[in-house]
């Protein structure tokens, strides 16, 4: 899974985020890690000069085989991680892509297990829950929600987010999946 979120709204950040997520997808498919493809992803944004903006990076892998989820965190926001005892709220809160070439890119790891959930938003998901403690808003709206499916959650979640927001002031974006064991 791969979400990407352009600096600013609209075409541009859509347009810039596209071009991040593509060049990620490349580069993996040719056998890049993770860590090494956002490095080379931080760099070609750093050499695109002022045509080009930064743009964060959430990048989640999971071994089907063994459980375990690597997420790759550049600049991103927290993800959420719905399991049998609640919501774990996982964050890194680092530079976005493109803005320092010493940028590193940071790594978290966690096992999963049959029917958890992972939910990757956009900052502007974030930004339209009420309080200050804004994850901790989500937090408690995921685990109280009543469909668990990953599409249905990811409806819910934007209907919410909406709900909490006169305006849109950034792009939200909900991306889900559900982790199943094969019978």
């Amino acid at each position: 899974m791969s979400l990407s979120d352009g600096m600013g709204s609209g075409e541009t950040a859509s347009r810039e985020s596209g071009r991040v997520i593509e060049l990620a997808q490349q580069l993996l498919e040719t056998g890049f890690s993770a860590r090494a493809t956002l490095k080379m992803v931080n760099t070609i944004l750093l050499l695109g000069g002022a045509e080009q903006h930064p743009a964060t990076m959430d990048l989640c892998l999971v071994d089907l085989h063994t459980g375990v989820m690597e997420l790759m965190k550049m600049g991103a926001v927290a993800t959420f991680i719905l399991n049998e005892n609640g919501v774990e709220v996982l964050e890194a809160g680092d530079l976005p892509a493109g803005v320092m070439n010493s940028a590193e890119p940071v790594l978290l790891s966690k096992k999963l297990w049959d029917n958890n959930r992972i939910i990757m938003v956009s900052d502007g998901i974030l930004d339209a829950c009420p309080g200050t403690d804004k994850e901790q808003v989500l937090k408690e709206y995921i685990e109280g929600m009543t469909v668990k499916t990953p599409q249905d959650m990811a409806e819910q979640i934007l209907w919410f987010a909406c709900q909490n927001s006169t305006a849109a002031r950034d792009d939200m974006t909900v991306l889900t999946a559900g982790i199943w064991r094969r019978t």
